[in-house]
Order: C-alpha cells, then structure tokens, then sequence
C-alpha cells in the first residue's frame, strides 16, 4: 500500500499563530485514491531542519506533500531547501505561471516586482503544477523514488493545486484501494459506547479496523476501515457490522458519512414541509448558525431569538415573570416557554429553546455551572430537558448547542435505518 507524509512548514504554525487545517485536508484527498499517510510534521523556517525532516520522510514513505514556505519574502526558503534535497542545478522561468502572476498583480492594481517575477521560477528538474489561484507554483520531484509535492501554504492555494497532486500520484504509481465507511451517534460517552459495543467489536472480521472518533458537536463517529483488496464486497460486509449494532445501540445511531445533527435534522423537516424557529439564551446564536450553514437552510430555518436578558424573554418571547421568579431562567419551565414563545411569534412547526450556565462563573449549588435546559415545542406538544454538562465556556456552549439538536431529533423520531 502507498504511504504517505504530510509536511507543513513555518514558524507561524509550530508557535500557535495560525492552526494547521492543511494536513488535515491533504489526508482526507491522499485517502480518497488509497494513499494511506503515515507521517505528519510541522517544521521551522530552518533551511537545514527542512532538508533533514525532508530526507527523513522521503526515507519512510512513498509520497511527501509539504505546505509553505513558497512566498515573495526572504523567510521563505522551502524551494532553496528542495533544490538542495534534489540535486538540481540551476532555477528555470515557467513562462506560464509567470503569466498568471502578471495577470494576478494587474487584476489587483500593483507593479508586477522582481520578487514576484522570481516566483515563476522553479528547480530545473521539477515538474510545475501550474497555481491559477496565486503566485506560487506547485512542484513535483522524484527523489529516490519518492515523490515529492511542494505546495504553497495558503489553503486555498494548496486546496486548488491538489488536483494536480492526484494527478501525479496516479500517473507515477498505482494506489491499493482503501474503503470507509462511518455511522455517527450521540448521546453516549466515547468510553461508555466502548464498553457497550465491546463484543461486536472483538468478533470483527480479520481485517476490518475499527475507529472511534469523538466530537462534541456531532458525537462519536464509528468508522470501519479496510485495507487492499482482502476483503471483497467491502461495502456489504460494513453494512452487515453495522445493522448488528442497532439492536445494542438503538436510536444513539442517527447518520453515517459526514452527517451532523443539523443536517440530518434540516433534511428530515425539509422532507416533511415543516419548519423551525429557536430562541437561544446560553448558546448566544450558536444553534442558529448551526443550522444556516448548511445549503437550503431557508426552506426550514425561519429564524431564532436570542433572548440573553431576561426582558428579552419575558418581552418578546412572552415567557410569564412569575416563571422566572419561581423556577429562575434556567429552568426546564423557562426553556418550555421560550420554545412556545418563538415558536408562536415565528409562526413555525416547532421551536427549540436553550437556557443554562456555561461559565466559569454564574453557578450555584443547585445549578452549577454546565446546566442546561432545553425545551422542544411542536403541534400538540412541548417537551423540556435538564442536563448536565462540563468543561470550560466555548466547549460548554459547542455541547450545549448539539446536546439540543440530539433533543428535537429525538423528540422527531429521527434517527437511521440500518
């Protein structure tokens, strides 16, 4: 099987500045055709931290695909590095990236410099995928057998020349095949799902490997993977295993692939003609755009309230003072009313409602700080919930958000047939 290593460059990642979304996002790609990565690094604007990192992985692996280090600027220096690793001898004019760079410098209204003239020069052995979306051209090597991709750093950049990767890789070699495939659940601890599946999971097939995956907002991902061509009808076996599982994990399993709650639930009220409204306290919004992110959210989604003050509630929801005096805002009487009320005022199917304590501070005995309370309103029916919840504020108000979602699915009856 093709192995393969993921290589970022710069300071700016192995510092903390910026987050590294390209190693992910060139996995993902390198799995599609059966390339399995082995090997993951950042590294320094170092010339020589480059080249050894570089051999080390072109020694381990069959493909090498680095990020950054491509641009104008003197700290800069990955194409002075490879050329090192590469034995090339002298740097040539790729007549048709420096086309696009003066195009791109005489869309943007500035004098094409020296240094972006120097960009469309490249190693003289290398071959150039040609960057429509910058000034940086991407280049393949072979380097003792291995081929090395050297892409520049900005996403969306990198995202545009990866095609050109693909393309490389299946020309110069042959990838085995590699089959996923996920099912999704919420509401059960990473561990306690472990514990719950353990003898489905000691009697999978040789072969078979299984994943867990945890996320607060969509749950733990199951994930079964197989390698090669060992297995025949891959796809069968895998919906085999995971039929077995409903009967131990019932309606905890509600998508596969790259479902999310707010997706599934979106597709479930479009199919139905219905629609949704939210009134959000603790979540601050969060739901709502949860829900909007996804395309055709205005077939479903009429919109939300967030009533973070109290008069909100009380003067626009229409949530009645004494609920509050009684049972406080974060009450399940509270999130009840403030589900009907936006339900009411937005004219929709049903309406959700949060209310709760994400912290740190604003706790008490009886409410610590993770209390939630959230209410489901529809035709006929309005249902509330209390849980509770840890960790600090952003992941409280993540968990908080999807901890709702799983609510309404549940109080639909969504869930998936296996």
């Amino acid at each position: 099987m093709l192995t393969a290593s993921v290589c970022t460059i710069g300071d700016e990642i192995l510092i903390g500045q910026i987050v590294d979304t390209n190693s992910a996002y060139i996995a993902s790609k390198l799995n599609t055709i059966g390339v399995k990565v082995n090997h993951m690094q950042s590294i320094a604007d170092d010339e020589s931290e480059i080249i050894s990192s570089l051999r080390l992985a072109v020694s381990k692996t069959d493909i090498v695909i680095v990020t950054g280090g491509l641009g104008p600027t003197k700290d800069d220096i990955t194409k002075k590095a490879i050329m090192k690793m590469a034995g090339s001898n002298s740097l040539i004019c790729n007549d048709r990236q420096l086309n696009v760079i003066e195009e791109i410098c005489k869309k943007r209204g500035i004098e094409l410099s020296d240094l972006n003239r120097e960009q469309a020069w490249v190693p003289d052995n290398c071959q150039v995928l040609v960057n429509k979306s910058g000034t940086a051209p991407g280049m393949m090597f072979e380097i003792d057998g291995c081929l090395l991709f050297s892409l520049p750093g900005v996403p969306y950049e990198m995202q545009f020349l990866m095609d050109g990767v693909i393309e490389g890789i299946l020309e110069h070699r042959k990838p085995e095949s590699i089959f996923h495939k996920s099912i999704i659940t919420f509401g059960i601890p990473e561990s306690s799902l472990a514990k719950q599946i353990e003898e489905w999971e000691n009697n999978l097939p040789a072969g078979v490997k299984l994943a867990y995956l945890p996320s607060p907002l969509t749950g733990v991902k199951l994930r079964l993977s197989m390698y090669g061509s060992a297995i025949e009808n891959q796809e069968k076996v895998a919906n085999e295993l995971f039929a077995a599982l409903k009967p131990v994990l019932g309606n905890a399993i509600y998508g596969e692939g790259d479902d999310t709650l707010e997706k599934v639930i979106s597709a479930y009220l479009n199919e139905e003609n219905s629609t949704l409204s939210a009134a959000e306290s603790c979540t601050g919004g969060k739901i709502s755009s949860m829900l909007t992110i996804n395309e055709g959210a205005s077939r479903v989604f009429t919109g939300g309230v967030i009533a973070y003050d109290n008069r909100v509630k009380v003067d626009l929801l229409g949530v009645p003072e004494e609920i509050i005096i009684k049972h406080g805002a974060v009450s399940e009487e509270c999130a009840a009313a403030m589900a009907e009320g936006v339900r009411k005022i937005l004219g929709t199917t049903y309406g959700i409602a949060t209310s709760g304590i994400a912290g740190p501070g604003g706790g008490s005995e009886e409410k610590p700080v993770g209390t939630l309370c959230i209410a489901v309103s529809g035709p006929g029916f309005t249902r509330s919930k209390r849980v509770r919840l840890s960790g600090d504020r952003a992941r409280n108000i993540d968990r908080f958000s999807s901890e709702t979602l799983n609510f309404l699915r549940l109080c639909l009856n969504i869930e998936l047939p296996l």
